[in-house]
């Protein structure tokens, strides 16, 4: 017993010696070091800028299977994109509430030594393909218009961003979670004969994602979108993006035309959308599919 109390004494205290025992530091991150977990260092599909709702839920089951062509403006050399993308609306237990899902199933890559350079990627060529993120959304139609009145639509939606999509080296995704909340009020000003409803939205909402040093990067979206409804078609024009707080590479803004062809009375149609980005997102877009209602 005499020999046990000063061994355990001495233990004791080399336990608690600060210059052996296993530390951990707790670092607080320094918010004037950048991140550069933004669009502008990704893939196309790493966070794109949301397409807009335009204040009206969908109705029934809606399904679109498309394939995206992306063009990258980031540096000299080849940058290209391809994928095959999906998406899925469900309703739920109102007519004024709906589920959606939506995914780049696959994609394909193909960048120079160029492109990977100004990505902080080693200086060689790049290919691969992977599975995107899902998007989950849930959609809540809050006022429903009037035709012969002045009251607009406004539709609230929440979407979480899982972290499925792989290949971070690869400056491909994230690999983190993120989520967004927005909020659109539109008009609508209907017609008799050919022409049936002139639309307007604006949006507003806020969106965040995890960066790498154990901070989030937060955001405030924005957009406005234009739509002409006639007897054979739909043609919309959008304008929106979303703002760090970083400034660097994490305020992407995106112009996108649509032109959905659909006859009346039929379940399936065609659509074609062109897109590009005005800043921070430096990719074309060319998408092309199909669009099955119900």
């Amino acid at each position: 017993m005499k020999n046990t109390l000063p061994l355990l004494l001495a233990a004791t205290l080399l336990l608690l010696s600060p210059g052996v025992r296993a530390q951990v530091p707790v670092v607080k991150p320094d918010r004037s070091v950048s991140t550069k977990i933004a669009p502008a260092y990704f893939g196309p599909n790493a966070f794109p800028v949301p397409d807009m709702s335009d204040g009206r839920p969908r109705r029934g089951v809606y399904a679109e299977l498309s394939g995206d062509y992306f063009r990258g403006r980031l540096a000299d050399g080849q940058d290209v994109t391809w994928d095959a993308f999906m998406h899925v609306s469900l309703p739920l237990w109102t007519p004024r509430a709906t589920l959606e899902l939506w995914i780049p199933a696959t994609e394909w890559w193909d960048f120079s030594p160029a492109v990977a350079a100004a990505r902080r990627l080693p200086a060689e060529r790049h290919r691969g393909h992977d599975m995107g993120d899902v998007y989950v959304c849930t959609s809540l139609h809050l006022l429903e218009g009037r035709d012969n009145a002045w009251r607009p639509d406004i539709l609230a939606r929440a979407v979480v961003k899982t972290a499925s999509g792989g290949f971070f080296g690869e400056a491909r995704y994230y690999d983190c979670p993120g989520y967004f909340f927005d909020l659109t009020v539109a008009e609508g000003f209907r017609f008799e004969g050919f022409f049936h409803e002139f639309r307007l939205a604006l949006s507003t909402g806020f969106l965040c994602w995890q960066t790498d040093n154990g901070r989030q990067n937060d955001a405030v979206m924005g957009g406005a979108l234009a739509s002409l409804e006639t007897d054979w078609f739909t043609l919309g024009a959008e304008l929106g993006g979303y703002f760090g707080w970083e400034n660097d590479g994490d305020r992407p803004v995106r112009a996108r035309v649509r032109l959905d062809v659909h006859p009346r009375e039929a379940s399936v149609h065609p659509f074609v959308q062109c897109g590009a980005g005005l800043a921070d997102f430096p990719f074309t877009q060319i998408r092309a599919g199909v669009a099955w209602s119900l």
